[in-house]
């Protein structure tokens, strides 16, 4: 099969590339982290319009959008991408859920502890990430201000698209580095990891990177036309439960421990992109369940497996520092 990959380098695409290997894969990107696929269009793509008749000429059975950000996004290459191939994939996110709303505190609910399957309630509020003002062009995450899989989704699934929904994703590499924060404690020595009560419980689909690059891979080979497809570890667990098995990893002996509400300003989830107001008491869990038994896929690395690499990953990137001001403080006082 030949398949055509918008973005297949960064910290999943370049996984997918892999996970594709027997096949015919070219990537279009922007050349700006090394192409990992030895078939390489350069190109941006805001511009693919321009490369309309050099990809038509690939003669693609599939073609996959590894990065659509919002509705214009995807619209933007969608024209070019019909004309190029008789199928297409989108990847997407569980962010799309009404939980996830909730859980922004941009919704309004009552707590939500259920899986939520390829039907569940979507948001109704769009553009979650956006503030009262934009961010400037100086910061990193300004692109959250206009990031929304939704608008993005309905493009795409209105082209008959298959598109795949993912959890939060670790594994080496990961430009988020979700699992620093927690590491840069056990190394220090800490006696606790302090959480508040529904930080500590709150629980949220996970899965390692190559079986999510795994399970792409199976949409872009069997997946159905317009048919959508929730990818997650098949077991999820607490937040606490979480940071409890990075410890055994690693060997350290503290204590994860529950600090009172009125410390939730720092005692909370160490993820980066939920914003102060987050309400952890509405939990973000997949059922992925479909693409088990419709496409057949299985993790081929096992969970345990997958967060020991990662763990040992970022320990040689190097850990960021911490700031323990304030937990110092609340140990004092505690």
């Amino acid at each position: 099969m030949r398949v055509l990959i918008l973005g297949g380098t960064g910290f999943i695409g370049a996984r997918v590339v892999h996970a594709l290997r027997g096949h015919d894969v070219w990537t279009y990107e922007r050349g700006q982290t090394g192409g990992v696929s030895p078939t390489t269009l350069r190109g941006d793509r805001a511009e693919i319009a321009r490369h309309r008749d050099r990809l038509e000429r690939l003669g693609v059975d599939v073609a996959l959008d590894m990065m659509p950000r919002n509705g214009a996004d995807a619209r933007g290459v969608l024209d070019v991408l019909r004309s190029v191939a008789p199928r297409l994939v989108a990847v997407s996110s569980g962010s799309v859920y009404r939980v996830f709303g909730r859980l922004l505190g941009r919704e309004a609910g009552p707590p939500e502890h259920t899986l939520c399957d390829e039907q569940a309630p979507l948001r109704t509020c769009l553009f979650p990430y956006r503030g009262a003002s934009p961010r400037p062009a100086s910061d990193p995450r300004c692109w959250l201000d206009d990031y929304d899989k939704i608008p993005a989704e309905e493009a795409y699934l209105a082209a008959g698209a298959s598109v795949v929904r993912l959890p939060m994703v670790y594994g080496p590499g990961d430009p988020d580095r979700r699992l620093a924060g927690y590491l840069r404690r056990m190394v220090d020595g800490r006696r606790a990891i302090w959480l508040h009560a529904a930080g500590a419980a709150w629980m949220n689909s996970r899965s390692y990177v190559e079986n999510v690059a795994e399970a792409i891979a199976c949409v872009v080979l069997r997946g159905a036309p317009g048919r959508v497809y929730n990818v997650a570890e098949p077991e999820d667990c607490s937040e606490r439960v979480w940071i409890e098995r990075i410890a055994r990893v690693v060997g350290w002996r503290g204590e994860v421990a529950v600090a009172p509400a009125s410390e939730q300003a720092w005692a909370r989830p160490a993820i980066e992109e939920l914003p102060p107001e987050a309400r952890f008491e509405h939990h973000v869990r997949l059922d992925s369940g479909r693409i088990r038994r419709e496409l057949g896929f299985i993790e081929p690395v096992t969970a345990p497996e997958g967060l020991e690499r990662t763990v040992h990953a970022e320990l040689r990137a190097g850990l960021p520092s911490v700031d323990y001001t304030r937990e110092d403080d609340f140990e004092r006082r505690a």
